[in-house]
């Protein structure tokens, strides 16, 4: 009796076992459900806070916007100035993904927050501040800065051979593409500019070409900062400037520039001053620069400073750079830049002057005025050097990228 209730024991322990391996398992993975659960229900959390910060901050720069059409002496807003304000202060705390933003808005340096949440402007436009306010906010999240902008004119003129008052049909197309990267810290700063300028015409007088071309310039600059201190930097600077068309003469067919004809590159060591937002003043005593002329059976090196037989010309001197961008209200842009190198034997003077008005979104005008000087270039015919100009006026399509 004994022996035969025995199995049965030992089966109902087993059973026992298998239950309870089962409920662990059970139980186990219950526990990694749940904490997965929990922890997706965070990130989503997380989620939603950021974009009520997003949201919030977006319906407070409507807010503020309305200020700022209403009353054109409203100063422009920062996120700074908007954090001091106690009823936005206590909205802020409630919210914990912008613990980080309010302690960094306690810092007074603020290298890293946004200056413009929104700017002034002519016209309201509500896409337009949405845009500036996720670019600050983008702005605050990470140090590097990105910002793109193509342009594009065109100009056409038909006149038949028996119109009255005379005149020629001609086509003028103009394109520019420039860009920037950059890295903004509190002491260190690594900006990067390159830009792209290409245009031609067609001359009725001109029976060699179908068509001139009037402008082309492939440039990129690069400049590194080190903070020493407040608006004084240590800079490090240098820059490629190139052609990547042929120009001729009209009809002829002797070159004025060429693919790589010239080639400049310039780099420079010394200090940068910025006092204001915008403003950059770079003095270098230490300047090196080459010119190269990569077609010499073509194209005449004299043109640019070499002398006759010469490929490639080096220079150690000094310079001095001035970039200046102006923005009175969002739809007018004046930039400013002046450029001056010496090797204490020839002087090289260069001012560009570039204002971009803004018509909509998708169109605006520009003016770019051009005057250089450089007495290292004497053209044939002349005595000495002269002051050289250029000019343009243009209407087109032009969009930002961000």
């Amino acid at each position: 009796m004994a022996n035969s209730a025995q199995p049965a024991f030992k089966s109902k322990i087993k059973n026992l076992k298998s239950k309870i391996l089962i409920l662990f398992i059970v139980c186990a993975v219950t526990n990694l459900a749940a904490q997965q659960v929990y922890t997706d229900t965070f990130k989503l959390a997380e989620q939603q806070n950021t974009a009520s910060m997003d949201a919030y901050l977006l319906d407070l720069v409507n807010q503020q916007a309305e200020m700022l059409h209403a009353n054109d002496t409203v100063d422009t807003l920062t996120l700074a100035e908007l954090q001091r304000l106690d009823s936005i202060e206590r909205e802020m705390r409630e919210v914990d993904s912008l613990r980080t933003l309010n302690a960094s808005l306690e810092v007074q340096s603020m290298s890293r927050i946004p200056t413009i949440v929104i700017e002034k402007s002519w016209v309201k436009d509500e896409v337009e501040d949405r845009n500036d306010v996720l670019r600050a906010i983008r702005e605050m999240r990470s140090p590097w800065r990105r910002e793109a902008t193509l342009m594009a004119q065109i100009t056409q003129n038909y006149v038949t051979d028996n119109w009255y008052q005379g005149g020629s049909s001609s086509f003028a197309a103009l394109g520019i593409a420039k860009g920037q990267i950059s890295y903004i810290s509190e002491r260190f700063t690594w900006e990067n500019f390159g830009e792209w300028r290409i245009g031609g015409s067609t001359v009725s007088a001109d029976s060699l070409h179908k068509m001139n071309t009037t402008d082309d310039q492939f440039k990129i600059y690069s400049k590194a900062n080190l903070r020493i201190v407040p608006k004084w930097f240590t800079s490090l600077s240098a820059e490629i400037d190139t052609r990547l068309f042929p120009t001729y003469k009209s009809n002829s067919m002797e070159l004025k520039s060429a693919p790589f004809s010239p080639f400049r590159f310039n780099a420079a060591f010394g200090i940068d001053y910025k006092p204001v937002k915008g403003l950059s003043i770079s003095v270098s005593p230490i300047s090196y620069k080459v010119i190269h002329i990569a077609d010499t059976a073509r194209v005449k090196a004299t043109d640019f400073g070499l002398k006759e037989g010469q490929r490639t010309q080096h220079n150690i001197g000094s310079s001095v750079r001035v970039e200046y961008l102006w923005k009175p209200v969002r739809e007018v842009a004046l930039e400013t830049k002046f450029y001056l190198y010496t090797n204490y034997h020839d002087v090289e003077l260069d001012l560009e002057v570039n204002c971009d008005f803004i018509i909509n979104r998708w169109l605006s005008a520009r003016l770019t005025l051009h005057p250089r000087y450089d007495t290292s270039v004497i053209l044939e015919g002349d005595t000495k050097a002269k002051i050289q100009f250029r000019e343009l006026l243009s209407i087109g399509f032009a969009h930002k990228f961000y």
